[in-house]
């Protein structure tokens, strides 16, 4: 409450001047981080704590997520061929996950123009660097039936009344810890559809389709074989 008291007592332009000051000074203690974790990954000292790798030490003795550890990690490996990495990082220019998806694709050949054209790039637009940098195929137009959900089974004849309900479950104490009864999982959410750059003009697009849609996909499909044989639509 102390600190939320002292950020409420400043002013509107002192508030912002000093959320810009942690964000920069947040950017440089990135920067220093990911090159300690280069530098301890190099000389391989996570064998200290009785890691197999990097990316154990990160997830158990520094205690950072997967997806922290492995962003984190691929930059500090690039930033050891590429060194000017870690600067780009800590003054702005570039981003964690934006240095993650161009690493594979730098060289010393092309390093200089490719890190120009990312300077303060969303995460999309690195994307579609990449896409340009290393073109993929077009995918098959593909239109396939999504399983039918199962139908509800007929009424069943009337049974027998019946018995009474069981207790209902008993939370269990025990000295360290408290059992409680075991509740079903959430049913798994639907995956969001999928847009990925294959190329500066082409992109893949995932989706589900109603039935209607399907049918004008298929006419569409139809009348470009007829007119364009090589042709699908995008």
């Amino acid at each position: 409450m102390k600190h939320t008291n002292t950020l409420q007592s400043l002013s509107d332009d002192e508030l912002l001047h000093r959320l810009l000051e942690l964000t920069q000074q947040s950017r440089w203690g990135e920067a220093d981080l990911i090159a300690h974790i280069g530098e301890v990954d190099h000389r391989r000292l996570y064998a200290r704590d009785a890691c197999s790798s990097m990316f154990s030490y990160c997830v158990e003795v520094l205690n950072l997520s997967e997806a922290e550890s492995y962003f984190r990690i691929a930059v500090a490996r690039a930033a050891r061929k590429h060194p000017g990495l870690l600067t780009m990082l800590g003054d702005g220019r570039l981003h964690l996950s934006g240095i993650a998806t161009l690493a594979p694709h730098l060289t010393d050949e092309n390093r200089e123009s490719v890190l120009a054209r990312a300077t303060h790039k969303s995460k999309r637009q690195i994307e579609e660097l990449v896409a340009e940098l290393a073109p993929k195929p077009d995918v098959p137009s593909v239109i396939r039936k999504l399983p039918t959900p199962p139908q509800p089974a007929p009424p069943a004849p009337a049974a027998p009344p019946a018995p009474p309900a069981p207790p209902a479950p008993v939370v269990q104490l025990f000295p360290d810890r408290v059992e409680a009864p075991a509740r079903p999982s959430p049913p798994p959410s639907a995956p969001p559809p999928v847009v990925e750059p294959l190329r500066p003009d082409r992109y893949r697009v995932q989706l589900t389709a109603s039935a209607e849609l399907r049918d004008k996909l298929e006419r569409l499909q139809a009348l470009m074989r007829t007119s364009r044989p090589s042709s699908r639509p995008r």
